[in-house]
């Protein structure tokens, strides 16, 4: 049920909770009023009795005191016994009528449910029965006065003895009877009969004020508690859908309305819970651009494939049908089209975009601020009188313009369009892809100032590595000068071949090499050097086969080892060891590769490291950090007890 409705119910309750207790104001004014009526016309009856035997005494007046009545005749018009007889049989048909509906009345019949009064109500109908055949036989004896002409003579008592007629003769007692029965017991048990009538109607007013009371108090609570009950419901789903929006407010996107009803709550529910799946899917859509981006600018550095992600990201992630990427050059009045996604109508993106002065993307390049057109169908003719606007709302439904502002300057646009045949696009829509829009100016942004930094770190890379060659070919050449002061002919020969392979190894362009072929370059070097040393250089290389493949940076490790020699055995002026090795390393649970060289030189203060006689720890230490985040170059050394230098680096960031 609606709430609408609820309330129209409601509305329509207590109003019919007002025409109930009026109505029951009404029926009960109306009963005690009957109830009055009832007993006024009972107390009418009395002095209808009462009236009777008045008209009755004023008849034996008129027959048996004429003179009396002559002594009047000038003051009275009518005859005095005809005017008393009138009256006395207007009064008798006046009073049986109001005692037959007296004793008729529903009011009456309601009343005789008590057995007192039911008896005295059986005794009333025997004596008025009595009483009226007294009163017929009293007016048929004075019927029979008037047809004998006896009225008004003075000896009339004397002349009703003497007459036979035994009906005349009980005239007498008749009228005697007739007046004791309404002057004492009628009168008398009416008295009663209408007092006790009185007592009743006031039990039984009692009775209908407290059943209206009680009743007028029992719709008045229903309606209270059926209305309290109702505005306890709404208000208390009113703070349940208060509670969700504040929750929807802070991020939660998994509340949820359970509202089962099929009022306006009910659907207020159900629509809640779409628009909270429609803006998580919407957030998400966002977030799910970003995403893609993110991962695509992580293996890509192709500025073209940048834009293309970005239109088609806009289309797969959105309710687009199109969208194009189209970026300022070298003349600033025309777009050049870098990428475009989905179905694109509009004929203008098929080259590229000129910018006519006061056109729509030439406003939107100029004013900084995006368009959004729902409608691009209806405002063709009025707002979009240019040609290039037409053409470009050709066949979409909706639009939007939004420019990319790159180092705070508008350095391009991101166009989205709807085709015209199906849904606009929507606010929620523009927001997102506002948003989105900003998001992209900034990746692309990034992106080139990402591969700025990658340019200015790589050069600075080559120029550390070009360090190591000149030191590298210094030492080399001094061993070989050695060995031809000695005259070893055959070793100097050796030792050139050896030099030769590993100049190529150095000139080779590529930056990285394996394990594998880093130590071979160092097993040459060290034989090279033991050419030298001969027997006062002891030399133990060796790496895992696991960490064979592993890519590390080239010549990463020879500066370390010529350090180890030229500055801690040669110095020694005994025999000194060196040790190479590689192997695979757990640490907080993950692998790494580590390096080790160890010697037992004169050894040195590590804090003299950017000594120039230490210049290439200082270099493969610059270059480590440069080239892996996770790496860590730890050099221990004292002087007289030797060297070790570690090198980790986890084993994720060297894998082929």
């Amino acid at each position: 049920m609606k709430i609408r409705t609820k309330f129209f119910f409601i509305t329509g309750v207590v109003f019919l909770s007002l025409i109930i207790i009026s109505s029951l104001s009404m029926w009960t004014m109306n009963e005690i009023n009957k109830l009055k009526r009832t007993i006024d016309k009972g107390t009418g009856l009395i002095a209808n009795s009462r009236k009777i035997h008045g008209h009755l005494k004023d008849l034996m007046f008129d027959i048996f005191t004429p003179q009396t009545y002559r002594l009047l005749k000038d003051i009275i018009y009518a005859p005095r016994f005809q005017t008393s007889l009138r009256n006395f049989h207007e009064a008798v048909e006046t009073f049986e009528d109001s005692f037959s509906d007296f004793m008729n009345l529903p009011q009456v019949k309601r009343l005789l449910r008590e057995e007192e009064l039911k008896d005295e109500y059986e005794v009333a109908l025997r004596m008025s029965k009595k009483a009226f055949q007294k009163i017929e036989s009293i007016n048929g004896s004075l019927d029979k006065l008037v047809r004998r002409g006896v009225l008004g003579e003075a000896r009339i008592y004397e002349r009703i003895q003497s007459e036979q007629d035994e009906s005349l003769i009980m005239f007498f007692d008749e009228v005697r009877i007739t007046s004791y029965y309404l002057n004492n017991n009628f009168e008398s048990f009416l008295s009663h009969f209408i007092h006790s009538l009185q007592e009743q109607s006031r039990i039984i007013q009692k009775q209908i004020l407290i059943s209206f009371w009680l009743l007028s108090a029992a719709i008045g609570l229903a309606v209270i508690l059926f209305s309290n009950t109702f505005a306890h419901r709404i208000s208390t789903r009113i703070k349940v859908v208060e509670k969700a929006i504040k929750m929807v407010s802070r991020g939660d996107f998994a509340v949820r309305l359970n509202i089962d009803s099929h009022d306006e709550f009910g659907a207020l529910s159900d629509n809640f819970n779409m628009f909270i799946i429609d803006l998580k899917r919407n957030v998400d859509s966002l977030l799910n651009l970003m995403h893609d981006i993110g991962v695509e600018i992580t293996n890509q550095l192709n500025p073209d494939r940048i834009f293309e992600l970005i239109a088609e990201s806009a289309v797969k992630d959105t309710n687009a049908d199109g969208a194009a990427v189209l970026m300022t050059g070298e003349h600033p009045d025309r777009l050049t089209i870098r990428a475009k996604a989905g179905g694109f109508p509009t004929a203008p993106f098929t080259a590229d975009y000129d910018l006519i002065r006061g056109s729509l993307l030439a406003k939107v390049i100029k004013r900084a601020e995006p368009i959004f057109i729902k409608d691009a169908a209806g405002g063709n003719t009025i707002l979009y009188s240019k040609a290039s606007d037409r053409s470009l709302l050709a066949g979409v439904g909706s639009l939007m313009a939004i420019p990319l502002v790159i180092s705070k300057r508008v350095s391009g646009l991101l166009v989205i369009v709807k085709n015209k045949d199906a849904e606009p696009l929507t606010d929620l829509d523009y927001t997102n892809l506002k948003t989105y829009t900003d998001y992209a100016a900034l990746v692309i942004d990034n992106f080139f100032k990402y591969n700025e930094l990658l340019e200015k770190r790589k050069a600075e890379y080559m120029a550390l590595q070009s360090q190591i060659q000149p030191h590298f070919l210094y030492n080399v050449l001094n061993g070989l000068i050695g060995l031809n002061r000695l005259g070893d002919k055959k070793s100097l020969e050796k030792a050139i071949f050896s030099l030769k392979d590993m100049l190529r190894y150095t000139l080779e362009q590529a930056e990285w090499t394996t394990v594998a072929d880093e130590f071979r370059f160092l097993e040459k070097y060290c034989a090279l050097q033991k050419m030298r040393f001969q027997e006062r250089l002891e030399v133990d290389i060796h790496y895992d086969p696991e960490t064979a493949d592993l890519k590390i940076p080239k010549l990463i490790l020879q500066p370390l080892v010529e350090n180890a020699v030229i500055h801690g055995i040669e110095p020694l002026g005994r025999r000194g060891n060196l040790s190479i090795s590689a192997g695979i390393i757990e640490k907080r649970g993950s692998p790494f590769l580590g390096i080790y060289i160890r010697d037992n030189g004169i050894g040195f203060e590590p804090a003299t490291v950017a000594d120039k006689r230490h210049i290439g720890l200082a270099n493969v230490r610059d270059r480590l950090l440069m080239s892996f985040n996770s790496s860590l170059f730890d050099v221990k050394s004292a002087n007289g007890s030797g060297t070790m230098i570690a090198i980790e680096i986890a084993k994720e960031e060297v894998q082929a």
